[in-house]
């Protein structure tokens, strides 16, 4: 298989476990997901043969098509992205937020980069909680809203469609800062590798926070790249009837 003039973003579409082979080269496949896999590794200097090759191995496991999110209707993948990544952001960001704020009252005066991260991370959770309630409250229900009609044959009021795209916009852009955010925090945190003094809840924290991370990279990813690409694909063709 060739890979080389598809975007990075198509590639996690078609067969998420290329998430994996992404992201032990530092290739963001969510908020970058629309770059050519070409560009992106000369860009940052990695071998495209070789990631050629481990995507091909990737391809060739047994269960690649466990789970084709790209097959799925937009109202059921609404659906599975706010009952597994919503609801994981909601529930761990006030956990990691306790971690956070101990690690950096407790070692900030050591490393003063806990510090950082605890307000990085504090505006990120407060971000998150807004854009997960416009998701919910305004963009998913009028992806909804345009499927179901277009599936019915309904005329789809302009303002919707207007309202829809203007949206769309929005929330990639969230996307894109949210990224950065967990990017300075992986900078701050040496590749979320805790110090060797580093306590319990100070390995807890990291742990976390890479894992909050690989979350979020999926989160995006299923939004950026397959869900709003689905509505963006709604809306070119009603614009074509």
């Amino acid at each position: 298989m060739n890979f080389t003039n598809r975007s990075v973003g198509d590639i996690v579409a078609e067969n998420y476990h290329a998430a994996g082979v992404f992201r032990q080269y530092g290739i963001d496949f969510c908020c970058g997901g629309g770059q050519l896999l070409s560009a992106i590794c000369e860009k940052k200097g990695v071998s495209l043969e070789t990631v050629q090759e481990e995507l091909e191995s990737v391809y060739g496991k047994e269960d690649c098509g466990s789970e084709n999110y790209s097959d799925w209707s937009p109202s059921f993948l609404i659906d599975y992205i706010i009952n597994r990544h919503h609801t994981f952001v909601r529930n761990k960001t006030p956990e990691i937020a306790v971690y956070a704020a101990k690690v950096s009252r407790v070692h900030g005066e050591k490393h003063p980069e806990n510090r950082e991260i605890f307000e990085i991370f504090t505006r990120l959770a407060n971000k998150l909680m807004e854009h997960l309630g416009s998701e919910e409250s305004t963009v998913f229900p009028l992806i909804r809203s345009v499927s179901e009609a277009m599936e019915n044959g309904n005329a789809v009021p302009a303002g919707m469609l207007k309202d829809l795209k203007l949206e769309l916009n929005k929330m990639e852009e969230e996307h894109e800062a949210a990224g950065e955010a967990m990017r300075q925090i992986r900078n701050l945190s040496n590749g979320f590798t805790p110090p060797q003094d580093a306590c319990t809840t100070y390995r807890i924290l990291y742990k976390n926070l890479e894992g909050f991370e690989n979350d979020l990279h999926k989160h995006v990813h299923l939004e950026n790249n397959i869900l709003f690409r689905k509505a963006e694909g709604l809306l070119g063709q009603h614009f074509c009837q």
